[in-house]
């Protein structure tokens, strides 16, 4: 199988579908996505069991060089920052992405959740976030809501979905779930290597 088959720059569907689910985080990512599109890559390496999934990478201007001048006979499997991947007609974005889009400030507008010591813990064990692990969320939360969980420090340990709304948190008890958690950084660890 060439290169053009197993790691290639998305095409037109590729690119609808990234941009349908990414859509549904916030319509500013729509002009992110296009200025990126050009250095959003596919591989379809290692697909042949049923748990894995097209794997999206985002590559530098530099490394796409690199990738046209290599000859089609040898096989990349990947390259770049793994982005997210595709399921099924969705678009997931991995915690990576949402990183570099935070840290480079190409999307500020993402909402935030800070948890606490015993939370970070807790989520990085794969858990999901429990009332009384936030110390501070928007105040504008929605159900739904696609959200970078952050520590006292402000680094990122985890992207989750919420599953309340601002006016609801208060009559949560402290032991009830306030987002599910997507991925952590945790996972790493637990992973069969």
């Amino acid at each position: 199988m060439s290169r053009q088959k197993t790691f290639r720059k998305i095409n037109i569907v590729e690119k609808k579908i990234i941009q349908n689910s990414l859509t549904r985080i916030s319509l500013k990512l729509i002009s992110v996505l296009s200025n990126l599109e050009h250095l959003i890559y596919v591989s379809f390496n290692n697909i042949t069991s049923k748990e894995k999934f097209p794997l999206i990478y985002l590559i530098t201007n530099k490394q796409r060089e690199i990738i046209e001048r290599i000859d089609a006979k040898e096989k990349i499997t990947s390259g770049g920052l793994y982005f997210g991947f595709l399921k099924k007609g969705d678009f997931f974005l991995s915690l990576e992405g949402a990183e570099f889009l935070y840290k480079q400030e190409i999307f500020k507008e993402f909402k935030r959740i800070y948890i606490n010591e015993k939370g970070e813990k807790s989520i990085l064990y794969g858990n999901n976030i429990l009332k009384n692990m936030v110390f501070r969320l928007p105040d504008n939360l929605e159900e739904n809501d696609f959200l970078l969980v952050l520590n006292k420090k402000e680094e990122l340990i985890a992207i989750a979905t919420s599953q309340t709304n601002s006016k609801n948190v208060q009559k949560l008890k402290s032991n009830e779930v306030i987002a599910v958690n997507l991925s952590d950084k945790g996972y790493y660890l637990r992973k069969k290597q």
